[in-house]
């Protein structure tokens, strides 16, 4: 079954390409979902000029996107409660990040912030992904830094203050 696909499938192409699929999956999911359109010339001719006004649209999402980078800090640091061994009670989310960066007015969203590895949980630097643009990644350092001093370093008063006690 021939298609001309109306918005980007991963696996499957990109708007406005004409695609081969299996009958099923276009007459059940695709065409349904408005995703695709049966192949005409009617439909080849609306698709192209829908792919110009969608193709200004991402020229201006990509300056807007490019002007967002220049704005972000190389590096934030954020501050978490840990246990003694650097572990953080908790974790640092993308969503932590996108507050914290909208906090300095920078207008970023929870998805745009790629964690491949999960949230962060234990202290220290750490890269993080902006993908603000499909075209427009961002390499982030995040640093995290303990929220209570005494928890990620053993301190040694305390422990010459219970040798030092008079008992036994």
């Amino acid at each position: 079954m021939e298609l001309i696909l109306l918005e980007r499938i991963q696996n499957l192409g990109e708007l406005g390409d004409l695609v081969s699929v299996k009958p099923g999956y276009g007459r059940n999911f695709l065409i349904p979902q408005g995703k695709a359109v049966p192949a005409s010339a009617e439909a080849k001719q609306k698709v192209e000029e829908r792919r110009r006004e969608l193709a200004k649209l991402d020229s201006e999402r990509r300056e807007a996107a490019q002007a967002k980078a220049a704005l972000l800090p190389e590096r934030i640091t954020v501050k978490r409660l840990s246990g003694e061994e650097g572990r953080l009670f908790g974790s640092v989310s993308p969503g932590d990040i996108a507050e914290i960066l909208q906090a300095a007015d920078i207008a970023v969203q929870r998805s745009e912030v790629a964690m491949p590895n999960g949230p962060l949980k234990v202290l220290g630097e750490h890269s993080v992904s902006l993908i603000l643009h499909p075209e427009i990644h961002v390499t982030l350092t995040v640093v995290v830094e303990p929220e209570n001093e005494d928890a990620a370093m053993p301190s040694d008063s305390s422990t010459d203050a219970a040798g030092d006690s008079p008992e036994g």
